[in-house]
């Protein structure tokens, strides 16, 4: 990498980390559980939300500890988050014609600090074969997370 830890955008991750808690919370909070039974056919008890998010947002400390020394680690959840702004939030509520629950911090948070993440990594010399394999992780486990959630939702 071409500059000192000091003067990088890994800040951008620690936000992203705070930004998953808060996401969790509006989700909760706004009745995300009954609209993704019925958009997107995911039926979540509370129980599981809570500590799947809690999940989440110890992970997303974790690698945001580590920074830039594992990129293609500590990128795969603001690729994750980005993801799932603009999948499963912004473009359902275009599409609905109607707000849906986590869609405010998932377009004022998620995706500027996600994104940030990313160009900050670009920028500050991250190879990009790390920020590409980030990329492929991230988009799998927000694609898996829905998937997965659909199938144990089945059984």
């Amino acid at each position: 990498m071409t500059t000192t830890r000091r003067g990088t955008h890994e800040w951008t991750l620690w936000v992203v980390a705070i930004s998953c808690a808060l996401h969790a919370t509006e989700e909760l909070l706004t009745g995300w559980q009954p609209w993704a039974r019925a958009t997107l056919g995911i039926a979540v008890p509370t129980s599981v939300f809570v500590v799947a998010n809690a999940a989440l947002v110890a992970a997303a400390l974790s690698f945001a500890r580590v920074g830039w020394r594992r990129p293609t680690l500590s990128l795969v959840v603001p690729v994750a988050t980005l993801a799932n702004a603009l999948l499963f939030h912004i473009v359902p509520t275009l599409l609905q014609g109607r707000v849906s629950p986590g869609v405010y911090t998932a377009a004022l948070l998620y995706v500027p600090f996600s994104s940030g993440a990313l160009v900050g990594a670009a920028r500050d010399g991250v190879p990009r074969r790390a920020i590409a394999r980030a990329g492929v992780a991230g988009l799998a486990v927000a694609l898996g997370v829905v998937a997965g959630a659909r199938l144990l939702g089945d059984a």
